[in-house]
C-alpha cells in the first residue's frame, strides 16, 4: 500500500487551511500547515511534502520573495507547488508554478491537487 500523500498548506487564513485540511483529510492525505510563508521553507526542508499549496496573497515580503524562495526550493526538491493568488502585473509566477487565480472554488482546486498527487512517483 502506498504511503499517505503529504501536503503542506501555507495560508494566512485559518479558515482556508481548515477547509483544505478537511477536504484533503477525507481522502487520507496527511496535512502539514503553517500561516507564515517564511516558515514554510523550513517545514518543507524537514518534512519533504509531496505537494505544497501556498497562498501568495498572505506573503507580505517585498516582491513576494518568501513565496518565490519557497517555489525555488520546491523546484530543486521536485515538489510540485500550487500558488494561490490575485493575478497582478507586479506578480508573475516562475516556471514550474501552478498558479490558481483568486477567487477560486475549492472543488477545482482539490481536483488539481489530486491530479498532482496522482502523478507522484
Amino acid at each position: 500500500m502506498p504511503a499517505k500523500a503529504r501536503v503542506l498548506i501555507v495560508d494566512a487564513s485559518r479558515e482556508s487551511r481548515d477547509i483544505l485540511r478537511t477536504l484533503l483529510d477525507r481522502q487520507g492525505t496527511e496535512i502539514l500547515e503553517t500561516a507564515q510563508v517564511q516558515e514554510a521553507t523550513a517545514i518543507a526542508d524537514r518534512q519533504q511534502p509531496d505537494l505544497i499549496v501556498c497562498d501568495a496573497d498572505g506573503d507580505r515580503s517585498p516582491a513576494k520573495w518568501a513565496t518565490r524562495r519557497l517555489a525555488c526550493q520546491a523546484s530543486r526538491s521536485a515538489i510540485p507547488i500550487v500558488v494561490l493568488g490575485t493575478v497582478r502585473r507586479d506578480f508573475s509566477p516562475l516556471p514550474g508554478w501552478d498558479l490558481v487565480a483568486k477567487p477560486y472554488h475549492y472543488a477545482p482546486l482539490i481536483r488539481k491537487i489530486e491530479k498532482l498527487l496522482g502523478n507522484r512517483g
